[in-house]
């Protein structure tokens, strides 16, 4: 091979090597690009998601008074429970210090009963609401106030919320605009777990029995609901008390009723 050759040869390799090198530099610092985004992206996951600011909840990554309703919210499904959803319970029977609501009532002898709460899971809910605003407004305004301790910066607006009984739980949707630091919020949802809607529902078929036949099979209704025992006794005066009261939980839902009465001496 003549040198003329070989310096064609040696040439063609030379440029060859320099547009390969090239191209590993500019792959290389591509893959330098990648590695840092992943890392930036990987320390702000490792911030929110493990060492958060410390105004987040531990559990819920909020501002850590859902705590608090929750406990507010157990307090007062208990209370309604024992009232038939009723904050003061109205038209009722006394019985061992205990008031049982009327949920159906006749005074006519012969007469199946009148129910006298037509929508008792709404009853519910709106008692609910309303028996717990007070304790969930201070929830919240002891809340922002320890923020304030810290040396944050805090702003609020007005705080409005539902509450919904469901199966197995009830949800408390609060709306609460609030700015902590540079982290904005708008809305807080907290889940308490209860059977109440199992409750209020087994309590309006057994009223309906009542309605329609003047009186309830508690022992096939407990067949349906095996968590939970019914209780029913029969008062003097032709008043039947109900206890519905769940095994596990120990939730008791106690209401009364007055159906299809007969006067004392009747022989049917």
């Amino acid at each position: 091979m003549s040198w003329r050759l070989k310096y064609l040869e040696y040439e063609r390799f030379y440029k060859y090597g320099i547009v390969c090198v090239g191209m590993e530099n500019k792959r290389g610092q591509v893959a330098i690009f990648i590695i840092l985004a992943i890392v930036i992206v990987s320390v702000i996951l490792i911030f929110f998601l493990w060492v958060k600011p410390t105004y987040f909840d531990e559990n819920t990554g909020n501002l850590g008074f859902e705590g608090c309703v929750k406990d507010v919210v157990e307090d007062g499904i208990f209370e309604l429970e024992r009232n038939a959803g009723f904050i003061a319970p109205g038209f009722s029977y006394t019985h061992m210090d205990r008031d049982f609501v009327y949920l159906c009532y006749t005074e006519n002898y012969y007469d199946t009963c009148t129910v006298q709460v037509p929508f008792l899971k709404n009853v519910f809910d709106e008692n609910l609401e309303a028996s717990i605003r007070d304790e969930v407004n201070m929830c919240y305004e002891n809340s922002l106030a320890e923020l304030r301790e810290q040396g944050y910066a805090v702003s609020a607006g007005d705080v409005e919320y539902n509450v919904e009984i469901e199966p197995g739980v009830v949800r408390v949707e609060i709306e609460a605009p609030t700015t902590v630091g540079g982290s904005g919020f708008a809305r807080f949802n907290v889940r308490v777990n209860s059977p109440v809607y199992d409750m209020v529902m087994i309590a309006t078929s057994l009223v309906q029995f009542e309605t329609r036949y003047g009186d309830s099979d508690v022992s096939e209704m407990m067949l349906y609901y095996p968590n939970y025992y019914i209780e029913k006794l029969k008062q003097g005066d032709g008043t039947t008390l109900y206890s519905l009261k769940h095994r596990v939980f120990g939730d008791e839902f106690l209401f009364a009723s007055r159906s299809l009465v007969f006067p004392a001496g009747y022989r049917g």
